[in-house]
């Protein structure tokens, strides 16, 4: 199911996240903006940019299938972590919970189109990584960077500011060691990613 808006809002996204998260593995729900672009006097061309997708639309699960033990346990972890944070009502209230895949990566919605916050497994150096990922705008990138001392003060953290002006997203990065083969310890890890997706939220929407 593909739903095209002119210009994607908070309630179009919550809505998609909702319907992938809630409806059967067989049905897929994709939010898209139209856009239009011309170079010169060239012939108007149309883009579509997907803004809202299954979180497990480029990998699906194979769980019963699969033969790599890094799929299985990207998948088991996530899922575990989504058992933990969504019994948290703070942070239930700020973010939709996703489907649990073998991407190394969540994804999580904070109202725009243009950013959101990535929560990723580096297990090859053992490390955490959330971020405030800025898909394609280095002009907000640069207004972020602008309240750096504020935004890093509400926070109470140093941020690792990434502009990557070759590339089209910017990233504003911290990272926390990991050890993810001792399951005892994940509800540390749960902890730490909730504080520091509810405080990126916060202190970053202010700006956008």
């Amino acid at each position: 199911m593909i739903w095209v808006v002119k210009r994607a809002r908070e309630e179009h996204q919550s809505a998609i996240e909702w319907l992938n998260n809630h409806t059967d593995e067989n049905i897929a729900f994709f939010l898209v903006e139209i856009k239009l672009y011309q170079i010169g006097s060239s012939d108007i061309a149309v883009k579509f940019e997907v803004v809202e997708k299954p979180n497990d639309w480029t990998k699906q699960i194979k769980r019963n299938t699969s033969n790599s033990p890094t799929l299985q346990a990207r998948y088991d972890y996530w899922v575990a972590f989504n058992d933990y944070v969504f019994q948290n009502n703070t942070f239930s209230k700020q973010f939709n919970k996703r489907k649990a895949s073998t991407d190394h990566w969540m994804t999580m919605s904070v109202g725009s189109s243009a950013c959101h916050i990535s929560i990723n497994q580096i297990r090859k150096d053992n490390l955490i990584v959330v971020e405030w990922y800025i898909s394609d705008n280095k002009e907000l990138f640069h207004k972020f960077y602008s309240h750096k001392k504020e935004i890093e003060t509400e926070m109470n953290m140093e941020l690792d500011w990434r502009e990557l002006p070759n590339k089209k997203a910017s990233r504003i990065l911290i990272t926390h060691s990991a050890n993810f083969e001792d399951k005892d310890n994940w509800s540390e890890q749960f902890d730490w990613i909730m504080d520091i997706a509810l405080k990126m939220k916060k202190a970053f929407r202010k700006y956008l």
